[in-house]
């Protein structure tokens, strides 16, 4: 029996309206964080699938997950959520009444799941992604928080030499009046830099740091820094896997929601937030609305690489493009830990001789001038 996606396509044909205008960034609004982080929604799509499954209805699960939740915002938002139910509202629609909550790929799913009386099983998938989701997140933040921890202790160690070590030297070289090497007078000119212009660096660094999060907004710097960071040797290639892992899993919900390779490639466009991978899919889901098949689109675009449109193309040629994509994305969540883990291989030795070289630089420049003072007198 077909299934009527009337309500469905509307709502598709809706949010691709209003996929053409680009919210401006001085119109929206200033928070400092998502309204719902990927641990709230994976909660919230878990507690949900669990309760319905229970037996429990609609209204009554969010009745129980109002006063299970713990996080004042997300009660006020099942509070809602609830209200409009009992208005006579789906859930997709009450969904939809908060944008700034749920996304269009949320909605569209949850929707498919009303439409075809599996929103059980819908919930489920939604908990396995989000929490596929946080998994990935956490492998790009183990690569990151060691390289981050290393430079940051050797900033406060470089810091507090320069500024406290290095000046009871220098009272020493005043006395004594002797002839400097070149090593040491830098260090020492360095400390009264820091001592001058400190309040000037700690200003610039703020202002450096404010500065990148408002250009991460900015469509034109979001894409320069996605390529540029795509080229480096060994994060490169780590970051392109778990962009192309997260892509693989999100695709691969979609398609096994049963709607059409445009309607989803449209939905993809909207979540992802990698530009390389973005901009692609706009002109992918041009040319395969045209008539063109999915791996003859995607071969264009270098961001796919050779192994991942083969599975592509063998998705298409068996009609289980979804169950392979699902498979691509396990594989390459393995191999993007192995990633990770070279990654910190590298960093870590290479991070400890840099703080130790510092460090050693340091001392030999502040000792150095003591011990030609201790020959010359000794001599």
């Amino acid at each position: 029996m077909k299934i009527p996606v009337t309500q469905a396509e509307n709502y598709w044909q809706k949010s691709q309206e209003a996929q053409v205008e680009k919210e401006s960034i001085w119109n929206r609004e200033i928070t400092l964080g998502p309204a719902v982080s990927l641990k709230d929604r994976q909660q919230f799509y878990q507690l949900l699938s669990v309760l319905l499954s229970s037996g429990l209805s609609i209204i009554d699960s969010m009745q129980v997950l109002q006063e299970q939740l713990a996080k004042r915002k997300l009660k006020q938002l099942v509070a809602r959520l609830r209200e409009q139910l009992e208005s006579g509202f789906s859930l997709a629609e009450s969904m939809e009444k908060n944008p700034g909550f749920f996304t269009a790929f949320e909605v569209y799913n949850v929707l498919m799941g009303e439409k075809t009386g599996k929103l059980k099983d819908i919930l489920q998938n939604m908990t396995s992604f989000y929490e596929k989701r946080l998994k990935l997140r956490r492998k790009v933040r183990q690569a990151m928080t060691y390289p981050v921890v290393v430079i940051g202790i050797a900033i406060l160690v470089m810091t507090f030499m320069i500024n406290y070590v290095v000046p009871m030297f220098q009272d020493v070289f005043k006395r004594f009046d002797a002839d400097l090497p070149p090593v040491t007078r830098f260090i020492l000119s360095l400390s009264e830099g820091m001592d001058q212009y400190g309040w000037m660096i700690v200003l610039s660094t703020v202002i450096i740091t404010v500065l990148f999060f408002q250009l991460r907004r900015i469509e034109a710097w979001r894409s320069f820094g996605a390529n540029l960071s795509l080229k480096l040797p060994i994060w490169g290639p780590l970051l392109l896997k778990l962009q192309l892992a997260r892509f693989s899993y999100t695709f691969s919900l979609l398609i096994n929601s049963k709607i059409t390779l445009d309607q989803a490639l449209g939905l993809m466009h909207k979540i992802l937030r990698f530009p390389p991978l973005e901009q692609a899919l706009v002109q992918i889901q041009q040319e395969v609305s045209m008539g063109q098949s999915l791996f003859d689109a995607m071969r264009k675009h270098s961001v796919f690489p050779a192994y991942f449109l083969q599975i592509v193309r063998v998705g298409e040629k068996t009609a289980r493009l979804g169950e392979m994509m699902e498979k691509m994305a396990q594989s390459m969540e393995e191999e993007s830990e192995a990633g990770v883990q070279q990654l910190t291989q590298f960093l870590e030795p290479l991070l400890i001789i840099l703080l130790g070289g510092m460090v050693a630089v340091i001392l030999v420049a502040m000792y150095l001038p003591m011990f030609e003072l201790g020959n010359a007198i000794g001599g």
